[in-house]
């Protein structure tokens, strides 16, 4: 049975390892427990994870404001990927911003990063632009990415289909 969990300062330490563990894993430069922890003390941050039989799958960091949401981190653990797991958290994280009605979502993403950007190009994200060297660890340019979010949008869930908003057809 999988749930989504939402990770607050009080319950960050029960999944703490595990998370670190995924980000450990898909990350260049990780994230440290510290800077986990500091996300939580925001008042716009979010940190769902994604728990499969009790242990984290994967997880989604996200801040969520003034109708938009900026997507800071999205990891799998290294077992469950290519299984839909995080196109599920990118979902959900898109279907919150419906109902608290966010009109945009933004995100940043390494050009070398093939699988995350099929990903979010399937969920309807744009290329609008890139950030030169953004990257220190590497001196990586980040690709921009955006979607526009649909009201009452329908078609979330399904797979490799776009959102379709009437503005945009």
């Amino acid at each position: 049975m999988s749930t989504i969990v939402n990770i607050t300062v009080d319950n960050f330490e029960r999944y703490q390892d595990e998370i670190l563990e995924i980000e450990k894993s898909s990350f260049p430069s990780p994230w440290s427990p510290h800077a986990f922890r500091e996300e939580l003390t925001r008042l716009i941050s979010h940190l769902w994870a994604l728990t499969i039989a009790e242990h984290v799958a994967g997880y989604i960091s996200f801040w969520m404001f003034a109708h938009e949401i900026h997507l800071m981190n999205i990891a799998v653990h290294s077992k469950r990927r290519a299984k839909g797991l995080g196109r599920y958290l990118l979902t959900k994280m898109i279907e919150e911003g419906i109902s608290k009605g966010v009109n945009t979502v933004w995100l940043e993403v390494r050009p070398s990063n093939l699988m995350a950007r099929i990903m979010y190009e399937r969920a309807g994200f744009e290329e609008i632009g890139r950030r030169p060297r953004y990257y220190r660890d590497t001196n990586e340019d980040a690709i921009v990415m955006s979607l526009t979010l649909c009201q009452n949008e329908a078609n979330l869930l399904q797979p490799n289909e776009p959102p379709r908003c009437e503005h945009m057809r």
